[in-house]
């Protein structure tokens, strides 16, 4: 048995899977110029859009809401590719797929397993009407962006320190589980045991390390 008594988790792409959402998504958006490949493009490029005004806003404001993020991302996609679509409502598509992704397979038996021995949380940069809802039914607690005016990597941390605060417990007993750099880099910034969930295999290519790096929830099922 670990000694932690919190398991923090990441939400898209840690345990629901938004990219099989992408058909859903950019069908509507491209019309008769819908392809796998160019779904998989744009989505690409809004991606990388979306970081770049995420600094941006950062450098303006305290908090941006990830809805003015995304709806400049769309914008600048829209006029880069000669898209002719409504970028409100095409933000409209996007968010309401998120509250529909689904479960990688792993996420539902590690999900009992960790509901039964810990308590658990999602710390997730996600506005409200992003969240899908099954994490009420776990009994779950959620800290997302737009409840505390925060990101997971920014300078105030709220998120992280709030999880501890609420629970009541030293860093050391916390483990937070997630597939981003914000992930790793926000819960050690606060003492927080930090695992990288590698699902894709990549390379880690930044300073500060992950504690425990996983390709699967299944594999941390055995180390919890």
């Amino acid at each position: 048995m670990s000694s932690y008594e919190v398991v923090s988790l990441d939400l898209f792409q840690t345990l629901v899977n938004i990219e099989m959402r992408r058909t859903k998504i950019w069908s509507p958006i491209l019309s008769d110029r819908f392809t796998e490949e160019l779904a998989a493009e744009c989505g690409g490029r809004l991606l990388q859009g979306y970081y770049k005004y995420k600094r941006h806003f950062s450098e303006l404001e305290a908090f941006t809401l990830i809805q003015k993020i995304y709806e400049s991302s769309f914008a600048e996609l829209f006029t880069g590719t000669g898209i002719t679509f409504d970028c409100g409502e095409a933000n409209r598509i996007f968010f309401r797929e998120h509250t529909l992704a689904e479960f990688y397979e792993d996420t539902v038996p590690f999900l009992d397993m960790v509901t039964e021995k810990y308590n658990v949380c999602i710390v997730s940069d996600a506005d409200d009407d992003m969240v899908p809802s099954f994490y009420k039914d776990y009994g779950i607690r959620l800290f997302n962006s737009e409840q505390y005016r925060s990101y997971k990597n920014d300078e105030q941390n709220a998120m992280f320190k709030d999880m501890l605060r609420h629970y009541r417990i030293c860093p050391a007993k916390a483990i937070h589980i997630g597939d981003s750099v914000s992930d790793v880099l926000g819960a050690k910034r606060e003492g927080i045991t930090a695992c990288w969930l590698n699902r894709n295999k990549l390379s880690w290519e930044h300073e500060v390390k992950p504690d425990i790096v996983a390709e699967s929830l299944n594999e941390l099922i055995g180390i919890l």
